[in-house]
């Protein structure tokens, strides 16, 4: 029997193992903060192997909003659909966590009538709204709201209260010597910057009878920050307070949001340490979370005595039976989370609510795949990430599927992962690799319309895209992103990069990297300005430590020997003794076979050769499609 699969008692509760759901936004509610059928359809599809879940964090006051839809426990009229809610996680015996915040300076500055208030009245470092200095009348106002809304939660049946006192919200404000610059009984010394976030801690255990779970970040991860020796002193007055357990996270939302949302680029199990740090000090429980995503990792973190349990977030997004696998109960592959944040944190931006780019049914749990009762012999052409998606749901839905690649399976996504802190996508390139290569019946070589016709019932192309062919008079020779590929990558040359989307700027890194004094050429003033926000920020640090040359409001005019001519702004420039370039202005669908197929059979067209996107809308076209055959 593992470990992780053992009971453990927190309080006056008893989880069934040591797994939890990490609260993460979901953005699936309405204006006035009511729970929807697509939050109990979320949480059903995952409530059947964790100990606890935590839903999305719970607003206390409309006016302290992160999402404009955001679930909301501001007044009593919210217990009725917040206990609808707490009855789906308890279905199959999992305990359910009421996740309490408010965000002080941090209420996101576009939703209407949001106040900002905090310890002091400095801005984030990062941007938003100046906050008002919160006075003795906003402090005991605040702490009601905390006080008020954990009672809602003990009558809608939640199991416990979790209190958010770090990642740079308004506790975290408080404690934080960065933040905090008060001379009253609220601040100055440690126990004053304290006083704030116990206050609630005191007034929650006095009035209500579940327990009470802290979440704080061990570390903010930037020079002024809350360290772990802080951290550690407030886990040992919160046990003596009577915490019951302390949830250990790193990073702040305004100064080191990477940390907070454990982008791929944060390095894995550093958050662990933190909570081992923190263990060796209480004798309450401790929860480790940050980047628990591959199947022997709550193990080894129980096993090496890091944690008491695990918290777990967007592994469950990717894979809502992680936990089942773990633990043995479902005997099939992890869907791999990559901590790209491209469908999780961008489809929250966007206004979609939470998405994922590996599992397009992130938000559609209503859908069921339902088995065909007449099964098609269907063509997939092309195994790329769209063509791999489609052929196995096709698969799974009863087709008789084939699978035609001309060369590997992967398509161009092979090269994704060979940009810097990218390299966790080859995880889930190397799931939909193994699935395909296990299930579907895979022919390496060109397919040809006659046959396809001749034998198929339905074809899905899946051919995506080619590079846009370079107008520029002289220029003969050029690259794209094949030039990543180790072998076809050159050191210690002189080149331009024609196009700063990201592809054109992460392949600007590589080769600088790699020696070579590189310029990047780009019409417009932004570069990669559609690239996820966090891993665009570290990808221009790392263009500007490098040196990196950027020329913006510019184009390649002609090439003439090893000279090209520019224009920059309407005025000639020139870039010379040039050994080589590289051309990313865009893609263009490769879809030549439709016309000749769509005569004579069925065809659909997925992925980049219908439309050019990211991977994820390359996943999610090909899922949606092979529903619909």
């Amino acid at each position: 029997m593992s470990l992780a699969s053992e009971e453990l008692v927190i309080g006056n509760r008893r989880l069934k193992n040591r797994f939890i759901m990490a609260p993460v936004k979901t953005g699936y509610g309405t204006k006035t903060g009511e729970v929807t059928d697509r939050h109990l359809q979320f949480y059903r599809r995952r409530n059947k192997y964790l100990g606890a879940i935590t839903p999305e964090p719970f607003y206390l006051h409309p006016t302290l909003r992160e999402l404009p839809v955001q679930i909301g426990i501001h007044n009593d009229n919210m217990i009725t659909g917040l206990r609808k809610l707490a009855d789906v996680i308890h279905e199959n015996g999992s305990l359910a966590i009421a996740h309490l915040n408010h965000p002080g300076r941090m209420a996101n500055p576009n939703i209407p009538g949001n106040q900002y208030l905090s310890s002091s009245d400095q801005v984030c470092a990062t941007g938003g709204k100046q906050p008002i200095a919160m006075d003795n009348e906003t402090i005991a106002d605040a702490q009601a709201l905390f006080q008020n809304a954990a009672v809602r939660a003990q009558e809608a049946g939640y199991d416990f209260i979790e209190l958010q006192f770090g990642h740079g919200y308004l506790i975290a404000q408080f404690l934080s010597e960065n933040v905090n610059n008060r001379a009253d009984r609220y601040g100055g010394s440690w126990e004053n910057r304290l006083r704030f976030g116990l206050e609630v801690l005191e007034r929650i255990k006095e009035t209500i009878s579940i327990p009470v779970m802290v979440r704080l970040s061990a570390d903010e991860i930037f020079p002024k920050g809350l360290k772990l020796d802080d951290m550690i002193r407030l886990s040992v007055a919160l046990e003596q307070k009577g915490a019951d357990a302390i949830h250990v996270s790193s990073g702040s939302v305004c100064e080191t949001p990477p940390w907070y949302f454990q982008h791929m680029s944060i390095p894995k199990g550093k958050t662990w340490e933190f909570a081992a740090k923190i263990k060796n000090e209480v004798a309450i429980p401790v929860i480790a979370v940050g980047q628990i995503n591959e199947r022997d990792d709550p193990e080894k973190i129980l096993k090496d005595g890091l944690a008491d349990a695990v918290a777990i977030g967007r592994p469950l997004i990717a894979d809502p039976d992680f936990v089942g696998k773990v633990l043995g109960d479902i005997r099939s592959p992890i869907r791999p989370c990559a901590c790209c944040l491209e469908g999780c944190i961008g489809g929250i931006r966007s206004g979609k609510g939470l998405m994922c780019v590996v599992n397009p049914e992130v938000g559609k749990e209503e859908k069921k795949l339902e088995k065909v009762t007449k099964p098609k012999n269907v063509a997939v052409v092309g195994g790329g990430l769209a063509g791999m998606e489609a052929a196995l749901v096709l698969n799974e839905r009863g087709h008789k599927v084939t699978l035609f690649e001309k060369k590997n399976l992967g398509g161009l996504f092979n090269l994704a992962y060979r940009a810097p802190r990218k390299t966790n996508l080859e995880k889930f390139k190397k799931y939909f690799v193994d699935e395909v290569t296990e299930k579907i019946d895979v022919i390496f070589e060109e397919a040809h319309p006659d046959e396809l016709i001749a034998h198929y019932h339905t074809v899905i192309l899946a051919t995506g895209s080619l590079p846009k062919i370079p107008n520029i008079p002289g220029l003969k020779e050029w690259h794209w992103a094949e030039i990543l590929e180790p072998d076809k990558t050159p050191k210690n040359k002189r080149g331009v990069i024609v196009g700063g989307g990201f592809i054109g700027a992460e392949i600007a890194e590589v080769l600088e990297k790699n020696g070579n004094d590189v310029t990047i050429i780009k019409r417009s003033q932004e570069i990669a300005p559609r690239m996820e926000v966090m891993s665009r920020n570290f990808l221009l640090k790392s263009l500007k430590e490098l040196k990196v040359k950027i020329v913006t409001g510019a184009d390649v005019v002609r090439k003439k020997g090893g000279t090209l001519y520019l224009s920059i702004d309407g005025k000639e420039g020139r870039i010379e003794n040039v050994d080589f370039v590289v051309y990313t202005k865009g893609m263009v669908p490769e879809n030549s076979m439709e016309n000749r197929l769509k005569e004579k059979t069925e065809v659909f067209l997925i992925g980049d050769c219908k439309e050019v996107g990211r991977a994820m809308d390359a996943i999610h076209s090909a899922y949606e499609c092979a529903l619909s055959v």
